[in-house]
């Protein structure tokens, strides 16, 4: 029977079973507690029965098996056990149960129940209101409260024998690092933003190998659910979470966990496949970088390896901003409340020394598009430039006031003092010899059209790349959920693009001596380019 028509019969036949129930007891308490036996009975054979021709006897049947089994239990003790707590019958067990030693042991309980049965328990036991009081406030049936209540002591009772132990996160929690996004963010940051305290992360976590309940998240966390609720709603409503059937929910999140043997493999791996771009792909964009027509492109000091630096980062990314993978990971991308589109990643701190791996930090590729003045900057942070705050301090603000600097559309006068002031803190404007120089590459050359000038991999490495994504994904595959390897594969597809490959790159090329390290001058604009249609005199 659908729940719609169950609810409307139990609703209806809600008086006529308290009014049986009186009948055979005389305690109005024990008449109450009756009645909630009868309608949860009722209401359970209804939502699994079909048509019933006979509603009223099929009803009072099911009252009078109720009522037999109620009088048999109570021949059974001379107490009553009401939330694992046996009482004598004319004791007020609510005042006794609270003073009680068990009392913590209830409240503990009580906060495991669910939200409405909660609300219930508390309103009745604690603030002493009648039933159809708190249906009333509630805005639900009285049979429904009836019901709930009925539910909720024997959860109580079953909660209190049990013996509750904190999970793994309870006493080891974790702590997720390098929380990111891959997409555009909305008004309320990313990822970091969200995940911002170990409580959030170790929700998240608790829900990403295998769905979890409230209380099975609360369990684990060994915290009060009451903590847990507010979170996970929240997680949820931002799509952190999502919510599967049985009220369990699911964390939606790209969580990689690897261990210290994983992670040498990893690099091992990368440094075979950078060997390979250094002697197979490299040369070919050094040689397209010398054929580049210089009066479209303003380097600082006309320093050659600047422009090496921007371009091998560039080549070897290239395929990461093609439209078909930007498609791909589309489908993973999560449209949230708050404007952001995007996947949502985090690492788990392993347990081993991560400095080791502080020469591949990269942060990008982040670009930043002015419609109006038709610019585009490309910018990507790594361990070798001095900027700190990763995306959330690269704005367009400053690149459009470069911009305008550059263009003369600004003067320095008091109207422009901030901007310029802005300009020099940044260190995309610096003092030489009592002049402002712009110390960031600028080209008159599109995006795409300086893009199209870099040479794609031949066929022969294009396979040996192949082969790298491959070996990659079945090296890491095991360092993600299941439910999160369709991404994870979707992202390996171009894996040799990657941050840490780049810098892996950039690492060889550094100790051949095809690189140099830049200067401390240069570290403020080092791999950012500013895409416009004039260049710095």
């Amino acid at each position: 029977m659908e729940k719609s028509r169950a609810d409307k019969i139990i609703t209806g036949y809600y008086k006529k079973l308290y009014g049986f129930a009186l009948s055979k007891m005389t305690d109005i308490d024990k008449a109450e507690e009756l009645a909630s036996r009868i309608t949860l009975e009722v209401y359970s054979s209804l939502l699994k029965a079909d048509e019933i021709a006979n509603i009223n006897g099929y009803i009072y049947r099911i009252a009078c098996n109720v009522f037999a089994r109620y009088i048999a239990e109570r021949k059974e003790s001379a107490h009553l056990a009401i939330d694992s707590v046996f009482l004598p019958d004319n004791v007020d067990y609510t005042k006794k149960l609270i003073d009680s030693e068990e009392a913590k042991n209830l409240r503990r309980e009580i906060a495991y129940l669910s939200e409405t049965q909660r609300k219930i328990v508390v309103m009745h036991y604690y603030d002493g209101m009648k039933l159809g009081e708190i249906a009333e406030k509630l805005s639900i049936p009285l049979g429904t409260v009836k019901w709930h209540l009925y539910e909720a002591k024997n959860s109580l009772k079953e909660g209190i024998e049990m013996k509750r132990t904190p999970g793994t996160l309870g006493i080891n929690p974790v702590k997720f690092i390098n929380m990111g996004h891959s997409g555009y963010t909305g008004n309320k940051g990313d990822t970091s933003d969200f995940l911002r305290n170990s409580l959030t992360q170790n929700i998240a976590y608790a829900a990403y190998y295998s769905p979890k309940t409230v209380n099975e998240i609360a369990e684990e966390l060994g915290v009060s659910p009451i903590f847990i609720e507010d979170e996970v709603r929240t997680l949820e409503e931002y799509g952190f979470m999502d919510r599967l059937g049985g009220g369990k929910y699911r964390t939606n999140i790209y969580i990689t966990e690897v261990t210290d043997e994983t992670d040498r493999k990893k690099q091992l791996l990368n440094e075979e496949y950078a060997k390979i771009l250094c002697e197979e792909y490299i040369p070919s964009v050094l040689e397209a970088v010398k054929k580049l027509d210089m009066s479209k492109i303003y380097i600082p000091d006309n320093d050659l390896n600047l422009l090496l630096w921007a371009a091998v980062i560039l080549a070897v990314g290239k395929k990461s901003m093609d439209a078909e993978m930007w498609e791909e990971l589309g489908k993973y991308s999560v449209k949230r409340k708050d404007g952001g589109d995007y996947a949502a990643y985090a690492d788990v701190e392993p347990d081993f020394d991560l400095s080791r791996n502080n020469k591949y930090r990269f942060c990008g590729d982040m670009t930043r598009t002015n419609e109006r003045y038709s610019t585009v900057a490309w910018q990507v942070d790594t361990y070798y430039d001095n900027r700190t705050g990763g995306w959330r301090d690269s704005l367009q603000s400053d690149f459009d006031s470069l911009y305008e600097h550059i263009s003369g559309r600004i003067k320095k006068d008091d109207a422009s003092l901030e901007k310029y002031q802005r300009l020099y803190e940044k260190g995309y404007l610096v003092k030489d010899g009592g002049k402002d120089k712009v110390a960031m590459i600028v080209t008159t050359y599109g995006g795409d059209e300086l893009m199209n000038l870099i040479p794609d991999p031949d066929e022969k490495l294009s396979k040996k790349l192949e082969k790298y994504n491959k070996e990659y994904y079945e090296l890491t595959k095991d360092c993600v959920a299941d439910h999160m390897l369709p991404l994870h594969k979707a992202t390996c597809r171009v894996k040799w693009t990657s941050g840490r490959m780049r810098m892996t790159v950039i690492g060889q090329l550094l100790e051949s001596g095809l690189l140099t390290l830049p200067t401390e001058e240069q570290k403020s604009a080092l791999s950012t380019v500013l895409f416009c249609d004039v260049l710095p005199e």
